[in-house]
């Protein structure tokens, strides 16, 4: 094309004649004062300020095309993005370093482990042997319990196992204590599984006051007629509940300001909130071990991504995900409405099978490679498949990590909500936010101007000619006139802006035959570049991931089957052995290292936070706004209410710390006997707020900054600002349309609703 260019990131001046170069940096318009006919520099490079403060870039001859021709305006930007980094980096550091010593010196503390057994109309008393140093103590109970405490006279009280504090007086056999720690009572209780809950065996914990000074000691006491046996643990409290409560909102907020500002790579935001709250419980006296720490991190999730991530990452290797792009380019015929129906489609079919997070790195590159030879802006159109993606993760248990985590989560599997189940009532309601998304993007990019499917800026022949008339016209303005010299150089300018001009009117004058025959040559070049490499491993990669799915919606049916975990694990292994890999660290290179770390630490940060007693708070907020509902209306509520809290969290922060730190507070929700709230319906309402919700904005999802990271690295940024234009008005329509979905299945047709005791 007669023009050389060096760098996506800057403005490069076109390849021009010695005389031109000379004229021009005669006058600062460029560099290559030395006018040897190569490319010139940069008039604006680096114009998002990517590159590092002093670094100095060279183009293909040698060129100095960065820190040189900075304007003053951006180097003083540079240098203080530069200090940033550097303040940033030490401020972080020091951070660290006072939590590493907050938490070593402390010693270890893990509460002895004691075994009960109280009969009916007994009472059994647990001595402490000391004074308890603070004004509350925690007693965490493990048993056949369900997570329920006896507020209300109306239901029997002999389901309940109690415990009540040294202020207690005493109590005559078939009492029912008040829940009032800071009463005189002091007692609080726990709701003993029996009936349809039989089996269960759960872990709870409550809290008792505590006077210094005195001895602590514990009456336990039921009035079930077959007893209950259970293990216990006392911890004393250095700390009032609402403080602890206080520091664990303080640790989501630096979490989340990290991650919303994008201060810090989320995984490392995950590792420093994990790191924060293990110094706050060491310093509260709290301070678990290693082993039990390790115990926090939910094993079966992990082992799901990582067998899922080695599966695709062999399935891949087939060329089989850009074989069905191609495809779809050859189906649309090169037009870009159906190109963008086909692409959103297909992704959104595979995000329901397989995580989403993989199925973006898998469809992104090749999505760009498809808009550069439509000559299409690719930024909508990845903005487009990305949200396509997390609606279809929607669907199933698989598709997106916040319904592996609820679906893996031992509470949910206790309720009898399984991968089949789960599966089934979600494909059956993204159907209408699906056509909600279709039509919402369809109204956007056809009547909103900022949407802009010509490949205006980036790298084609017509933005390269547009560049260069604006390069001679700017430098025509710059110059004085006052001699007789000045003004022949301007007309030489002016004469170069022209001949550029006609270039450009000659550049748009492609008649439509010729545009379809480079659609034709283009389709071809696909076609020979993007196909099945490896026909015998599709068939593998086919089969195992088959009978995956198919277990996985076995596990869900059968009892006492493999969890999803081991399946995946199970199907990665069996594929790996088929496909005759040697290399293994081929494989490990699939595997998102980062995506794992990043849960692990998120696991170990609400574990703590539980453990402060945060999502115990949120619990009671959540039960103390539905009690004004009348009963017959709270399931109703309850799931407008999840819904909707559920996607606009998760709007503004990660999807999956918040939806980790909220299936156990729809638990608490569930098993409380003060609202009348069914499990299951709140457990849909979670899943499609957190899943929908994460489309309003850039960080709301894994999957959004993942695409936003591919785009980048090719050279398309997708600013916040851009990416929220369009996800918002989807989000809100696929919510509600969500909202009308779980309304009529439970409200209307009375789905997973139980009748209501309180009524």
């Amino acid at each position: 094309m007669g023009n050389s260019h060096a760098r996506r990131s800057g403005e490069y001046i076109t390849e021009s004649t010695k005389a031109d170069s000379r004229q021009l940096a005669t006058y600062g318009v460029a560099g290559n004062a030395e006018g040897d006919g190569a490319p010139l520099v940069a008039i604006r490079p680096d114009p998002d300020n990517t590159a590092r403060a002093g670094e100095i870039d060279e183009d293909e001859n040698g060129n100095r095309t960065l820190e040189q021709d900075m304007t003053p305006k951006e180097r003083r930007r540079a240098t203080a993005i530069l200090w940033y980094r550097r303040i940033k980096t030490v401020s972080l550091t020091s951070f660290l370093l006072v939590l590493a010593i907050l938490f070593a010196v402390r010693q270890e503390k893990e509460a002895g482990v004691i075994i009960a057994d109280v009969e009916a109309a007994e009472t059994i008393q647990f001595f402490n042997g000391s004074d308890s140093g603070g004004k509350y103590t925690t007693v965490t109970l493990s048993g056949p319990f369900v997570d329920s405490n006896y507020h209300n006279t109306s239901v029997d009280c002999s389901q309940f196992l109690f415990l009540c504090g040294p202020t207690v007086l005493g109590h005559e056999p078939g009492d029912c204590p008040s829940h009032d720690i800071d009463g005189k009572v002091n007692c609080q209780s726990v709701q003993i599984a029996q009936g349809t809950n039989t089996g269960i065996y759960k872990t709870v914990s409550r809290t008792l006051s505590t006077e210094p000074g005195v001895n602590f000691h514990i009456n336990f006491f039921t009035n079930y007629a077959e007893g209950v046996a259970f293990t216990f643990s006392v911890q004393d409290e250095v700390l009032t509940m609402g403080g602890q409560v206080s520091l664990a909102f303080l640790i989501l907020v630096v979490v989340y300001l990290l991650i919303g500002f994008e201060i810090v790579h989320r995984t490392i935001a995950a590792l420093i909130g994990s790191t924060f709250v293990l110094a706050v419980l060491s310093m509260l006296e709290k301070r678990p071990t290693l082993e039990t720490v390790v115990s926090w991190i939910d094993l079966e999730t992990v082992c799901l991504l990582v067998g899922m991530m080695a599966l695709v990452g062999i399935f891949s290797k087939t060329g089989f995900f850009d074989y069905a792009a191609v495809k779809a380019y050859k189906v649309a015929r090169g037009r870009e409405w159906p190109l963008i129906i086909l692409l959103c489609g297909f992704t959104a079919f595979v995000s329901a099978f397989l995580d989403n997070v993989t199925t973006i790195l898998l469809i992104v590159p090749v999505t760009i490679r498809l808009c550069q030879v439509l000559n299409l802006d690719p930024r909508p159109v990845l903005i487009a498949e990305v949200l396509f993606s997390n609606i279809g993760g929607t669907g199933t248990a698989v598709g997106d990590p916040p319904n592996i985590i609820i679906v893996a989560h031992d509470s949910i599997q206790a309720a009898g909500i399984g991968f089949a189940e789960f599966t089934a009532h979600m494909l059956l309601g993204i159907a209408l936010p699906m056509v909600a998304a279709y039509t919402t993007i369809a109204i956007m990019y056809s009547c909103c101007k900022y949407v802009k499917w010509r490949n205006d800026d980036e790298e084609s022949r017509i933005a390269e000619l547009k560049r260069e008339i604006r390069m001679w016209e700017r430098a025509e303005k710059t110059l004085p006139t006052v001699t007789g010299e000045e003004k022949v150089i301007q007309e030489a300018l002016r004469a170069k802006t022209l001949e550029v001009r006609k270039k450009l009117r000659d550049e748009r004058r492609h008649t439509v035959q010729e545009r379809k025959k480079a659609l034709k040559q283009t389709l071809y070049e696909l076609e020979q570049k993007y196909c099945i490499t490896d026909k015998v491993l599709l068939v593998k990669s086919f089969a195992v991931v088959a009978v995956v799915i198919v277990l996985f919606f076995l596990s869900g049916v059968i009892p006492n089957f493999l969890g999803l975990g081991w399946i995946a694990i199970f199907g990665a292994v069996i594929l790996i052995v088929l496909s005759g890999i040697k290399d293994l660290e081929e494989v490990m290179h699939k595997i998102e290292w980062s995506t794992l770390l990043f849960f692990a630490g998120l696991f170990i940060m609400m574990k703590g936070l539980t453990q402060l007693g945060l999502l115990a708070f949120i619990g009671d907020k959540l039960v103390q706004v539905i009690k004004f509902v009348p009963p017959a209306n709270q399931n109703l509520v309850g799931i407008i209410l999840i819904l909707w809290v559920s996607a606009f969290v998760s709007a503004f922060i990660d999807n999956i710390p918040f939806v980790t730190a909220m299936i156990p507070v729809i638990v608490e929700l569930a098993d409380s006997q003060d609202v009348c709230i069914d499990l299951k319906p709140m457990v849909f309402a979670l899943a499609f707020g957190g899943c929908l919700g994460g489309n309003a904005t850039l960080i709301g999802a894994s999957a959004n900054v993942v695409c936003a990271g591919i785009a980048e690295q090719n050279g398309y940024k997708i600013t916040f600002k851009d990416f929220m234009k369009i996800g918002m008005p989807v989000m809100i329509t696929t919510v509600f349309s969500a909202m009308v979905y779980l309304l009529i299945v439970h409200i209307g047709f009375g789905w997973n609703i139980t009748a209501c005791p309180l009524t």
